[in-house]
């Protein structure tokens, strides 16, 4: 990932690298996969949660979207990460991320990295659909390539570009489908959780993007 700042970039663009993004892990490695569970769009927060399967100790994460509309910027989402707490007001940010509506513009944030999007998800073959996740000393790919009967991407995330092992699969409710929709099925394998933030904050923009180009 170049750290070099472009004079024809704007300053928000300025890669930030006094730190690299988390690569430790707050889940215990599982012996089989877990399923977790995307709570519905609160309206009223703007925000939803992925929590784990019941029996499962592990953190819930808070997933909240807002609208910028800075009239020097283009149009764009900033999507927030975050870990509950048990303390009230003391929620943990884990990562950001921020895509203009014509996609041109797009920034992420994790711990105090921030780095353009184009620098960590870059598409694989020029498929629009298969990409390389690649951010600090971690990387993996995504291919939703495949397309189910109801519409809807079959994402599985693997090791790398040539590894076989899948680390997580997600399959979102169809798009264009009449409500009520089916929730969306998350399942992360054993040893995806040790890239676990990493893998939900990509498998966000993915979905951003694929949602953006209906």
């Amino acid at each position: 990932m170049s750290t070099s700042t472009h004079s024809s970039d704007p300053p928000e663009y300025t890669v930030s690298q006094l730190l690299r993004p988390p690569h430790y892990t707050r889940h215990t490695r599982p012996q089989t996969p877990l399923v977790y569970t995307f709570t519905p769009w609160s309206t009223e927060s703007n925000s939803m949660h992925l929590i784990p399967p019941e029996n499962v100790s592990g953190p819930t994460y808070k997933i909240s979207a807002t609208l910028n509309l800075d009239p020097f910027l283009p149009i764009s989402y900033i999507t927030n990460l975050e870990m509950l707490t048990d303390v009230e007001g003391e929620d943990l940010f884990v990562a950001q991320f921020e895509l203009s509506l014509n996609q041109t513009r797009g920034l992420v944030t994790m711990g105090n990295v921030t780095t353009r999007l184009s620098d960590c998800l870059l598409y694989i073959d020029q498929s629009q659909r298969h990409w390389m996740w690649t951010l600090g000393n971690v990387t993996f790919r995504w291919d939703c390539r495949t397309t189910l009967d109801d519409g809807s991407p079959m994402c599985i995330c693997y090791g790398s570009d040539r590894s076989a092992i899948q680390l997580a699969t997600f399959v979102p409710p169809p798009s264009l489908a009449a409500p009520p929709l089916p929730t969306a099925v998350f399942t992360v394998f054993p040893d995806g959780h040790e890239f676990f933030e990493h893998i939900v904050l990509s498998v966000l923009i993915i979905q951003r993007k694929l949602t953006m180009v209906l």
